[in-house]
């Protein structure tokens, strides 16, 4: 769910992608043609949230239909976990629930943009998940491989429940429960958004499908872009995500245990990472970023005029290098994608 479905509505999908879409499409582009890049970057809620964290909140709802739903699910048997705020993507609140009965989790969402809507999930051991959501702007795509979900906005959570109980599941279930709620949205969050992230930047058409799909379910017109216009939002867009990405690589690098705790605070802050939706040419910087800059050009032009991936961009310059200019490897992943963590000062 946008809470356990993650990967379709996610937490990522609605705010960290879907709304900052919006954003960009209904009030960045305009300001950014005035004032530039530069300026838009110190603007807030621009940013795609890598992580989140869940802030308990009993502040009252802001939408009247949140309540009105939060009474349907607790006719259809589930019990309060808590109501929580999410720091990380300012105007999302949530009110999160378990069903003792079946183990599901559920989330009623409340978004100062967006309607409210909720997810039902069943959670399996592998944390792959199946939800029925009324998620009114649900994307297919960014179901996680595994996972599967069932979207629309006229059920109520008596027929989503009885919907997910008729799901088959082959793989155990892990229940949910007050106790294991908030680690359990945290990490199947981290997993919808490093596949969302893994999949690359979304095309200027598919930035319009999801403007149409956030107008239709905000009522609000969908702003009209040249395509001078709408490549600026692409390029937002990538570099948003590419700082995203680089903050979801490190934090399942920290999760192997590749380096100890002090280790990495002597390092964090020169590190970088290298994969295959960086460019060819910020890869090959990457590998010479501790040597001549100059000096190094010809070997990055013989790399570059091969038909190479980033990432074997970056090892074939860095082996052109002399091994005490080459940048040191600390890790790699394989999640959200392929990455090498270095270490570039």
């Amino acid at each position: 769910m946008t809470l356990l479905n993650i990967g379709l509505v996610v937490l990522a999908t609605l705010l960290g992608v879907v709304l900052l879409f919006w954003c960009l499409l209904r009030y960045a582009l305009p300001w950014w043609l005035k004032r530039k890049l530069a300026a838009l970057a110190a603007m807030p809620q621009t940013g795609i949230a890598a992580r989140i964290t869940l802030v308990p909140d009993v502040t009252p709802f802001g939408r009247p239909e949140t309540e009105t739903t939060i009474a349907l699910m607790r006719d259809a048997g589930f019990f309060e976990v808590g109501r929580y705020a999410v720091p990380e993507m300012p105007g999302m609140r949530l009110w999160a629930a378990h069903h003792p009965g079946d183990g599901l989790a559920a989330a009623v969402y409340d978004h100062t943009t967006m309607p409210s809507f909720f997810d039902v999930v069943r959670v399996a051991e592998d944390h792959s998940t199946c939800t029925v959501s009324t998620n009114p702007i649900h994307d297919p795509d960014n179901v996680p491989p595994g996972s599967r979900c069932i979207a629309d906005p006229a059920l109520s959570p008596m027929q989503a429940l009885a919907m997910i109980r008729a799901e088959t599941h082959v793989t155990p279930q892990l229940h949910v429960d007050a106790g294991n709620f908030e680690p359990v949205f945290i990490e199947l969050y981290a997993r919808s958004i490093d596949h969302i992230l893994g999949r690359g930047v979304p095309d200027a058409e598919k930035m319009r499908e999801v403007g149409e799909r956030v107008a239709a379910a905000t009522g609000e017109p969908m702003p009209q872009l040249d395509d001078r216009q709408m490549a600026m939002a692409v390029d937002m867009q990538r570099a948003s995500r590419l700082a995203a990405l680089e903050e979801a690589i490190i934090d399942r690098f920290l999760q192997s245990g590749q380096v100890d705790a002090r280790e990495w605070e002597r390092l964090r802050d020169r590190v970088s990472v290298v994969h295959d939706l960086l460019s060819r040419e910020d890869a090959a910087d990457l590998a010479r970023s501790r040597t001549d800059w100059e000096a190094a050009q010809a070997l990055v032009d013989a790399a570059l005029s091969h038909a190479l991936s980033p990432s074997e961009t970056f090892d074939r310059v860095s082996a052109s290098l002399p091994e005490a200019q080459r940048v040191r490897v600390i890790g790699e992943v394989d999640h959200p994608l392929y990455a090498q963590i270095l270490v570039t000062g």
